[in-house]
């Protein structure tokens, strides 16, 4: 059946071939070109969200970097502070070099009655009573170097009398009494106090 003439001539089938080519031109772009624009659409999501995580597993391997380099440092500095703190082995040198430093600030040392070694924690811990007569500017002198020779002592009781009699010049020299606690790590032991190794 002809359904035109002018300007061509037009059949129904050629009406039904045109709608044929238009179903499956809609068709094609159903199936292929609609999903392949959305794949390409998720592909380029899903690139951004890659470089986004490679970009931020960067920097998360940077700041690793960084927290292992300032761990190491810190080992190093535990392991240093623990080379400092003194070993059972050195608790009579310690007792020499607290003695010595008594006579050195012109102390008269009277006695000096170490404790038995107890253990508390990862130390050992000894108190060390010290009595002797001197000048209180001396005794606070050689307590101030004590401190700075070995900071892992601890001075737990000091005491300072002087006698003054009625009517008599006061006496130029104190008696002194003092306990000093010394910390101690047990021979061979490289831990310090945070368990460190």
């Amino acid at each position: 059946m002809i359904v035109c003439r002018k300007p061509c001539t037009l059949y129904d089938f050629d009406l039904l071939g045109v709608a044929g080519v238009v179903v499956a031109a809609l068709a094609a772009w159903w199936v292929v070109v609609a999903p392949w624009r959305q794949m390409w659409n998720e592909y380029r999501g899903l690139v951004g969200v890659r470089e986004r995580t490679e970009r931020a597993l960067q920097q998360e391997t940077a700041a690793l970097d960084r927290f292992e380099q300032g761990l190491a440092q810190l080992g190093d500095a535990v392991a240093a502070e623990a080379d400092e703190v003194p070993r059972a082995a050195a608790y009579a040198q310690l007792l020499k070099r607290m003695t010595d430093a008594a006579l050195d600030a012109q102390l008269d040392l009277l006695n000096v009655s170490p404790q038995p070694v107890v253990a508390r924690g990862p130390y050992l811990v000894s108190d060390v009573k010290l009595g002797g007569r001197g000048r209180s500017q001396d005794f606070i002198r050689y307590l101030d170097r004590l401190a700075q020779e070995n900071p892992y002592q601890a001075l737990q009781t000091c005491a300072l009398t002087r006698a003054a009699s009625p009517g008599a010049p006061a006496a130029p020299l104190c008696d002194l009494s003092w306990t000093v606690r010394l910390y101690l790590l047990p021979a061979g032991s490289s831990e310090s106090t945070g368990g460190g190794g």
